[in-house]
């Protein structure tokens, strides 16, 4: 199988190529801003997703399999004061995508997001209608919408919450700042490590309950999205869209110290705070879903395994992490 990955240098990507390599299979990846941060065994293709016809030249040119398209703008702020700059690349970069796909008879894994949600549903499942509070939302919304109306695309999407983990081709880009988002374990665990108090936010306007989900776990569940038949056939399913995160809940404190155990760090280390009150006005237009509780069933079944739960992802990422740092 030859492999198509954009945002090959992010926390995503750059654990579907990982494992994807593993696996023996042929990987091209679209490069934009920072390089790999040392020598690769793929093809690196550089490439602007607000360059429609470049996408298409890229996709015609190398001719792959299936795409697994995992890059994406995860600043809030950028995406609410350029609307227009995001939607080219978010929405109408897809599309393009998505065209060129379809000429070359290519599968497209397109990975969404659990902030298609607003939280407010005591559960929700693939089949549950989306209700993003805020513009990230809105566009990978509207991205799935846009894959569902295009007649004869081979396709899949693959919603994705709360991811951590390590980046393996530039590991100097993970964040490890504290955020209003679930995103926050990397920061959590580099604090513990080094002895330091970790704050965590409980107070307004934070994703307060959600699905981690380790990035080398989902990168597996993208690469059983992303497994067809030479003829283009699918996985069978019902559904295009899946739950590719993490098959357990929890809110923001209970895995701050499932995080310290799993690590065997400190737990008094771990400090519950009112939300960073800059923080609050600085997002203050933005809206953060309060929770997202949602099913991962229907995805097990069809995928034929479970994404892991809280303490066996912490498990397997503190393996990898005591790999990556020895």
């Amino acid at each position: 199988m030859r492999l198509y990955v954009t945002g090959g240098t992010g926390l995503v990507g750059s654990n579907v190529i990982r494992l994807a390599r593993q696996r023996g299979i042929e990987v091209i990846a679209s490069q934009y801003g920072p390089l790999p941060e040392w020598a690769v065994d793929y093809q690196l293709d550089p490439l602007d997703l607000a360059d429609h016809d470049g996408i298409r030249r890229s996709i015609r040119k190398y001719k792959p399999d299936v795409v697994i398209h995992a890059a994406a703008i995860l600043d809030q702020i950028v995406m609410d004061t350029q609307r227009e700059l995001c939607w080219s690349l978010m929405v109408d970069g897809t599309r393009a995508l998505a065209e060129a796909c379809r000429e070359v008879e290519a599968r497209l894994v397109f990975v969404s997001s659990d902030w298609v949600f607003d939280g407010r549903a005591d559960i929700v499942d693939e089949t549950s209608p989306p209700c993003p509070v805020n513009f990230y939302g809105v566009m990978k919304v509207a991205s799935e919408r846009e894959l569902g109306a295009m007649d004869g695309l081979n396709y899949a999407v693959g919603r994705l919450a709360g991811i951590y983990g390590l980046n393996y081709a530039a590991p100097s880009l993970l964040r490890k700042e504290n955020g209003l988002g679930f995103d926050f374990s990397v920061y959590v665990i580099h604090r513990l490590a080094a002895g330091l108090p970790a704050v965590v936010w409980t107070g307004p306007k934070v994703n307060d309950e959600a699905h981690p989900t380790l990035a080398s776990d989902c990168a597996d569940m993208l690469l059983r999205l992303a497994q067809h038949d030479g003829n283009g056939g699918r996985v069978d399913t019902g559904s295009s869209i899946f739950h590719c995160f993490g098959s357990e809940c929890v809110n923001r404190i209970d895995l701050a110290h499932q995080i310290a155990a799993a690590f065997d760090a400190d737990p008094s280390l771990i400090m519950p705070a009112r939300t960073d009150q800059s923080v609050l006005d600085e997002m203050r237009h933005i809206g953060i879903p309060y929770r997202t509780r949602a099913s991962t069933k229907r995805t097990a079944k069809a995928l034929g395994r479970r994404a892991f739960n809280v303490k066996e992802g912490l498990a397997a990422f503190r393996q990898e992490w005591d790999e990556f740092w020895a």
